[in-house]
């Protein structure tokens, strides 16, 4: 899938309060390692699909997909993979209005943090990168508060883990597995099979780490996908329902509704602006 990748040349929104410099959303990387020792003069928050070396100033560690780090600004970034590519999704901000929201809602900076839910940064991220983009003039009050509620959610997301029980890894795995192979045939048996569960054990701990079935979450992870591809105006309808593992158009769309609320086609000409 094709991600965003946007830096600004002329900054959008430049205040001593916010500062949007770039935004990135499932940018696809090709085998590398990113090193910078003094890092960048603003802050840099990356969420990581992939595995991936990372170092916030020590010795570069490995860590799993579903990662999330907030770079404080002049602090050394190390990431990246140079034995397969990775995916990631990123802003680069500043400001006193971040400064004061990491500050509230008592992120750490400089670590990294395991992070079950990527859909909440991809679509806070989309929306202000919508809004930055489409409108003649921003309006920060918007862009503060989309920034502002992905910052509390994800707070929230981090307590919650912390609090449940360490999720074990075969989960982990097979999270990863449906996140990459989406477009392929898959069901309950061949999942719990990888897990080395039976079914209903397996559908049982999956819904209590992930918060929906197997089956739900691969359905809604299809959905957020072909979403996206349908942004794209050379992507057919039924393309993207192909892209996504349905030949048959009319169940995809289906589904699309029943997750968004609109027909694709719909939601497509109202600009992806359609409630969910």
């Amino acid at each position: 899938m094709r991600g965003i990748k946007h830096f600004f040349s002329v900054l959008p929104i430049d205040t001593k309060e916010l500062t949007i410099r770039g935004i990135g959303v499932q940018e696809h990387m090709p085998l590398c390692i990113v090193d910078r020792p003094r890092g960048t003069n603003d802050y840099l928050f990356i969420f990581f699909y992939d595995p991936v070396w990372i170092g916030t100033g020590g010795k570069p560690a490995f860590h799993p997909p579903g990662t999330l780090v907030l770079w404080a600004p002049g602090q050394a970034q190390h990431y990246g993979n140079r034995n397969q590519p990775y995916n990631h999704t990123w802003i680069h901000c500043d400001g006193t209005f971040i400064r004061n929201q990491l500050r509230a809602n008592r992120l750490a900076c400089n670590m990294p943090l395991p992070l079950s839910d990527p859909s909440l940064m991809e679509q806070h991220l989309i929306a202000i990168h919508t809004e930055l983009t489409n409108q003649g003039r921003p309006d920060p009050v918007i862009v503060r508060n989309l920034l502002e509620n992905w910052l509390r959610t994800t707070a929230r997301t981090l307590q919650r883990q912390r609090a449940a029980d360490a999720i074990p890894k075969p989960l982990l795995a097979i999270r990863h597995f449906i996140e990459s192979e989406y477009a392929s045939p898959l069901d309950l048996p061949d999942l719990a099979a990888r897990s080395k569960l039976s079914v209903s054990h397996f559908c049982a701990l999956f819904k209590r780490h992930f918060g929906l079935a197997p089956i739900e979450y691969l359905i809604r992870h299809r959905m957020h996908q072909a979403a996206y591809l349908l942004r794209d105006r050379e992507v057919t309808i039924s393309e993207a329902g192909r892209r996504v593992g349905y030949e048959d158009l009319f169940h995809f769309s289906k589904l699309f509704k029943k997750h968004f609320g609109a027909s694709p086609r719909h939601w497509r000409s109202a600009g992806g602006q359609v409630d969910t």
